[in-house]
């Protein structure tokens, strides 16, 4: 058994030296040092899933999370990030255009894929670039290009160009960049990594060119409807309209064992619970007699 003590002791050796380098790669990929970096979307506000007649203006930041700070070699360097998007709804128009979606500064920001969001809970969601703009000494990055044609792909490339810009290096998760769709209709809307030649699909770089994929929530998919009568005025038949089909649809259903509501509370004109004759009349009121309007 002794004889086997040397080959003991080497492995210990071994693990003891290479363990935390190993340990300290992402499993994703291993040019990504440490713990993942991330990019995520999530739809801001939230309310911004319910569609009301005419456009509807919907915003997705991607933030980004990054591990190591003052680490220069695993600071991010550039961004590449190709996404395209897809809807279920192909007879209205989902547009993803320049003019909500500029490389704009200054007083136009709010036309800006680095615009700053207000928030409810927060006092100001703040854009990594936006506050590097603010500061008032350039250095926001020089390299930015983006690459749209409002129905189908929206490609940004970041690259800190000048000598003053600084590498992105936070620990917490900021605010990179954000699109704005504009929607005509009730839809789904799904956005994903797609290849953008020639730097093919999503990446990151570090301070030395290394490029990684960092971790990610895509495919990203949000929907967009109307919203339940019980909560705001959206049309019981579905179109997101209050008209006398909504009369129609629910006398069907009540009397004609028509298409079922879906959920039953958007039938419940007048908030009390039940869905009725009592809430035909109420939107026979609304519609023609100046009555109040059918909200909870």
């Amino acid at each position: 058994m002794k004889k086997y003590v040397w080959l003991f002791g080497l492995i210990i050796s071994w693990l003891i030296t290479w363990y935390p380098f190993a340990w300290a790669q992402c499993p994703e990929d291993p040019h990504d040092s440490g713990d993942c970096d991330s990019l995520c979307l999530q739809i801001w506000p939230q309310d911004s899933t319910f569609i009301f007649p005419g456009p509807q203006y919907v915003r997705v930041p991607a933030y980004v999370v990054h591990d190591l700070p003052n680490q220069a070699i695993d600071s991010i360097a550039a961004f590449v990030i190709p996404f395209c998007y897809s809807h279920t709804n192909p007879a209205k128009y989902c547009s993803l255009s320049g003019y909500w979606n500029g490389i704009l500064w200054g007083h136009v920001s709010k036309y800006s894929i680095f615009r700053h969001l207000p928030d409810d809970t927060n006092p100001i969601v703040h854009n990594w670039m936006m506050d590097l703009f603010e500061e008032g000494s350039g250095r926001e990055w020089n390299g930015t290009i983006l690459d749209l044609d409002g129905i189908s792909h929206f490609h940004l490339a970041l690259i800190p160009s000048g000598s003053e810009d600084p590498l992105y290096g936070e620990i917490t998760k900021r605010l990179l960049f954000t699109m704005t769709f504009k929607l005509a209709d009730t839809m789904t809307v799904c956005i994903d990594s797609c290849f953008w030649p020639p730097s093919d699909r999503l990446a990151f770089s570090r301070s030395d060119a290394v490029t990684y994929i960092p971790r990610h929530n895509l495919p990203y998919c949000f929907s967009v409807s109307c919203p339940v009568r019980g909560n705001t005025t959206g049309g019981i038949d579905g179109d997101c309209r209050i008209d006398v089909g909504d009369i129609i649809f629910l006398m069907s259903y009540l009397y004609r064992n028509g298409h079922p509501l879906d959920p039953l509370e958007r039938g419940d004109a007048d908030c009390n619970g039940v869905v009725d004759i009592g809430d035909v009349i109420y939107l026979i009121n609304y519609l023609f007699k100046g009555g109040p309007t059918p909200s909870c």
